[in-house]
């Protein structure tokens, strides 16, 4: 398995705690677009990524990174980075607790900011080894400002809550909910989020295998079927028939039965692919080095609207080979304004003419007749114009996001790689454009840059939010 990013002890960082260059003040925010992390309500979507940085000595505690946009798009000098020991955050900065592990973005308390949400599965809470725990992290125009625990309502031993995160409106109410995943069978949604907590939460029971986020456990929302719903992706492995097989459940508005699609998903995003008003699901697997598309009908997903798309897949650039892992991350977003959402999808393991592991990202476009190989361009450090070389196990598309970070109504792609310059890691931003990703105005800052330590094993950009509904 290739999806562990520590791969020695980590080294400690010197990083300052609290909030660093808070984006200036606005008078109101302004509503951003479908899918864009607007922390500071200013209009301009903002990038959100994860960093295994070491916080007062504490190795691999974790920190948040934001780098806020702008009519110029993001740069290192617009960043703001929040850790356990920053000023409002709840709980402490400590070893290998790895805050922001998991990631997702919504207006959780409907003040026009958007709202970070970090789940910290390695924390333990109360004795409880890797009980984990999930933080709010709250938008204003500042920028994030303090944070509200979210905590387990049924802890269990090592039980990982907040693995993975997902929002989306699945009451239809207008207002949105999280999801938080566990390792075990259940999801918790919990709703009405505010300061002061969540007004209620409840238990999804899933037909999930416990312990399944050793199988690739992965959580998305959108809705398929348009009825002002959203509804829940719980990928992973499942004990039908008492069988452990790979799939992707679809629980329509989060309610208690599923359907199954037959494919297991380590990256999951949902966008409109084909245009038609319903959202489309992505599925990312990097074992089989494919991502599949079902598209969204009035009867919701179903197995007849299936498409798988490789790197063999006719006008997909390269080929497929053993361990690219093309699959390993997916996001979606509308790159070139035409109306249609098309996805990134990263091959961390990608080996560049003689360079092994170097990474690349394929995008893949959207169309009337959905997502298809047809026009798909590669992007990666050896790409005219992309800042940076080739250089063996840099892992560039470990993650990738799409988001609009200079309004100009196209979105950008932001590619991480966490292990550019020796485990430091390191971010991309390039603009999107009519004509696809455009390395013009591309910038790349490493983690020092941000503000992290250079030392070795910070990861910087090992996670960003990916789905077009902010998770």
């Amino acid at each position: 398995m290739h999806h562990r990013y520590r791969t020695a002890p980590a080294l400690a960082v010197a990083l300052a705690a609290g909030l660093l260059a808070a984006a200036p003040a606005q008078a109101a925010p302004t509503p951003s677009s479908s899918g864009q992390s607007d922390v500071n309500g200013d209009g301009y979507g903002d990038l959100v990524t994860a960093s295994e940085a070491a916080v007062s000595g504490a190795s691999g505690a974790g920190a948040v990174v934001v780098n806020t946009g702008s009519s110029s798009g993001v740069s290192a000098g617009r960043t703001q980075i929040v850790t356990q020991n920053s000023s409002g955050v709840p709980g402490a900065a400590e070893k290998d607790d790895e805050f922001g592990a998991a990631l997702a973005t919504g207006d959780l308390n409907g003040d026009g900011y958007t709202d970070v949400v970090a789940g910290t599965p390695n924390e333990d809470v109360d004795g409880d080894a890797d009980g984990g725990t999930v933080a709010v992290l709250w938008g204003s125009k500042s920028g994030l400002a303090g944070g509200t625990t979210l905590p387990d309502p049924a802890p269990a031993a090592h039980d990982l809550f907040g693995n993975r995160l997902a929002v989306g409106d699945f009451d239809g109410d207008g207002r949105p909910e999280l999801a938080v995943g566990t390792s075990r069978d259940d999801v918790w949604i919990f709703d009405g989020v505010t300061k002061s907590g969540a007004a209620g939460h409840r238990e999804l029971k899933t037909a999930i295998a416990p312990d399944g986020s050793d199988y690739y456990r992965s959580l998305a929302a959108g809705d398929f079927d348009g009825d002002g719903r959203d509804d829940l992706v719980v990928g992973g492995r499942y004990d039908e028939d008492g069988s452990f097989d790979g799939a992707s459940l679809v629980y329509p508005g989060a309610s208690g039965t599923y359907t199954a699609l037959p494919d297991e998903a380590h990256a999951a995003a949902t966008g409109d692919f084909d245009g038609d008003g319903r959202d489309d699901l992505l599925l990312g697997s990097p074992d089989d080095n494919s991502v599949i598309t079902y598209t969204g009908t009035a009867e919701g997903l179903k197995a007849s609207a299936r498409r798988t798309l490789t790197q063999d897949s006719p006008g997909v650039p390269g080929a497929d080979e053993p361990e690219d892992a093309f699959g390993e991350a997916v996001a979606a977003g509308d790159l070139n304004g035409d109306g249609y959402a098309d996805a990134a999808v990263g091959a961390e393991f990608e080996t560049i003419g003689s360079v092994p592991d170097a990474g690349e990202v394929v995008v893949l476009r959207g169309s009337a007749e959905g997502l298809t190989g047809t026009g798909a361009e590669v992007v990666h450090q050896g790409t005219e114009g992309v800042p940076g070389a080739n250089e063996a196990y840099d892992r560039f598309g470990s993650a990738v996001r799409l988001t609009d970070t200079n309004r100009d109504g196209r979105a950008d792609l932001a590619v991480g790689a966490p292990m550019e310059n020796t485990s430091n890691g390191a971010l991309w931003s390039l603009r999107g454009s009519a004509g696809g990703v455009s390395a013009s105005h591309g910038v790349s800052f490493s983690a020092a840059a941000a503000g992290l330590s250079k030392d070795p094993y910070t990861y910087f950009g090992r996670s960003m939010p990916t789905s077009a509904h902010g998770s």
